[in-house]
């Protein structure tokens, strides 16, 4: 039994070591960035720079988090928690969807101003949604904050009547650093075994 106990909590230290690599981190930010230079500059390629980077993810995991602490597989109990928070989320964005293209008739002419005014809150709200989806599936604790980030920022920003730019690349901006900072702490705390550093 101790044994069993002693595996588990060995499973649960790969895992949370698994996620402590930033790169997660690094590219939310890099797609907040860019959705944030969209809106300043009105280019759609910024979009489409900033979450580029996702292609990428998979072969980054590969090569700088598995060959220092092996492949990590979800547990099942997490695909049932995200396929729940999953579902919620569709449910909201289609309500919206739905609501949205029903036509402004159905919107008192102070909501449509609100709407005009605010637009991206309703955004940073879903957006924090996301987050705490995906802390709920991975286990990753900061993503809690990242949504707390998000509704700060963008609290914040409408509040002082801020250029929506200024605030969504400062969100991003956050969560960019702190992906940078993850990724260098983990390839400190976890170098290459010797074998691996033997074929560089």
């Amino acid at each position: 039994m101790s044994q069993e106990q002693d595996f588990k909590k060995l499973q649960q230290k790969t895992y949370r070591s698994y996620h402590q690599d930033g790169l997660i981190d690094i590219i939310i930010g890099l797609a907040i960035i860019g959705f944030g230079l969209n809106i300043a500059f009105d280019n759609a390629a910024f979009l489409f720079m900033g979450w580029l980077p996702i292609v990428l993810y998979v072969p980054m995991k590969n090569r700088i988090t598995v060959p220092r602490v092996g492949y990590v597989k979800f547990q099942s109990s997490n695909k049932i928690v995200f396929g729940l928070v999953l579902a919620g989320l569709l449910v909201l964005l289609l309500g919206l969807f739905v609501f949205v293209i029903s036509g402004p008739e159905l919107l008192s002419k102070e909501m449509q101003d609100w709407l005009q005014q605010y637009y991206l809150l309703p955004i940073a709200v879903i957006a924090a949604l996301c987050f705490i989806g995906g802390a709920l599936l991975t286990g990753i604790t900061r993503l809690y904050v990242y949504a707390l980030v998000f509704l700060l920022t963008f609290s914040a920003g409408n509040w002082f009547n801020l250029h929506p730019a200024i605030y969504v690349i400062s969100t991003g901006a956050v969560i960019e650093i702190a992906g940078l900072w993850l990724l260098v702490r983990f390839l400190r705390e976890h170098p290459l075994p010797v074998e691996e550093n033997a074929h560089e």
